[in-house]
C-alpha cells in the first residue's frame, strides 16, 4: 500500500477518544451512506478543532477531486484535535478506503495508539438490513469489542446488532481495535432517509457525545430536519435472505 502520511510528532494525548468519520467516496453510493462524513463536516464545523495530520493513500479511490479554480488535490483525509475534558481526535476527509482497508486500518490504529487513545468511535450506515421508509425516525445501533462496551452503549440507548454481517473499513476498525489496547464502538443508522441525512446526523451526534463525554449545539441541525412521521411496516427480512 503505498501511503503518504504528514503530521507533527507530539506527546501522547491523554484518556483520549478517536471518531472515526469518513464515507465511501463512490458516486453511486454517497446519497445512501454519506451520513459518516456529514457528522464530521458539522463537528469541524461547530467544535474548535486543529488539524494535526494528513493522509493519502491507495487506499483511496483512484481519482482526484478537482478544488476551487481548477486546482487538482489527491483525495485525503485528516486528523484533527480538541481539546476538552477529553481530548478528542477526529479522523475525517474525502474517502473511506475501498482497497487494501486491513492495511489501512492498521495504519489508523497505529496512530490511534501512538496518540494514548483508549476508545474509538467509528460511525456509519449498516448494510445488512431494509432500507427505513423516508419517513422514519432514524434508530442508533450499534456493536463493540467487548461486553463493557456493549454495556456502555446499551446504557446511552444504542440497539445492539447480532447475527448480522457488518461488512467494510468502519466495521473493521472496531474489530481490530482490541489489538491495540482501543475499545472500539461502531454507531450506525439504518439507511433509507433522503441525503442530506439530517436526522440521522442529529441522532447519531446525540447519542456519540453521551459516550465521549461532549457537548455539541445541534440547533442548526434541528432547523433544517424535517419532521419524522410514523414508519410504514418494513419487510421482516434481511436484504441477505
Amino acid at each position: 500500500m503505498w501511503l503518504d502520511y504528514q503530521g507533527a510528532a507530539g506527546r501522547p494525548l491523554k484518556d483520549s477518544v478517536m471518531v472515526v468519520a469518513v464515507s465511501t467516496a463512490m458516486p453511486q453510493y454517497r446519497a445512501l451512506y454519506s451520513q459518516a462524513r456529514e457528522l464530521g463536516q458539522y463537528m469541524l464545523k461547530k467544535m474548535e478543532f486543529k488539524k494535526i495530520g494528513t493522509v493519502r493513500a491507495s487506499a483511496f479511490p483512484p481519482e482526484i477531486i478537482v478544488r476551487e479554480e481548477g486546482l487538482a488535490s489527491l483525495q485525503e483525509c485528516g486528523f484533527y484535535l480538541c481539546r476538552g475534558k477529553r481530548d478528542i481526535v477526529l479522523f475525517a476527509g474525502d474517502a473511506s478506503p475501498i482497497d487494501e482497508q486491513y492495511g489501512f486500518a492498521q495504519f489508523l490504529l497505529s496512530k490511534a495508539e501512538e496518540m494514548g487513545v483508549k476508545e474509538l468511535y467509528s460511525i456509519g450506515a449498516r448494510w445488512a438490513e431494509n432500507p427505513l421508509p423516508p419517513e422514519a425516525d432514524p434508530e442508533a445501533s450499534g456493536f463493540a469489542t467487548d461486553a463493557v462496551g456493549v454495556s456502555k452503549l446499551k446504557k446511552n440507548g444504542v440497539k445492539i446488532l447480532g447475527e448480522e454481517p457488518a461488512p467494510f473499513f468502519a466495521s473493521m476498525v472496531v474489530a481490530m481495535a482490541k489489538e491495540h489496547g482501543i475499545r472500539g464502538y461502531k454507531l450506525s443508522v439504518d439507511h433509507g432517509e433522503p441525503s442530506p441525512h439530517v436526522r440521522s446526523v442529529i441522532r447519531l451526534l446525540g447519542v456519540l457525545g453521551g459516550l465521549a463525554g461532549f457537548d455539541l449545539d445541534l440547533e442548526e441541525l434541528r432547523s433544517k430536519a424535517l419532521p419524522a412521521a410514523p414508519p410504514r411496516t418494513a419487510p421482516k427480512e434481511s436484504i441477505y435472505h
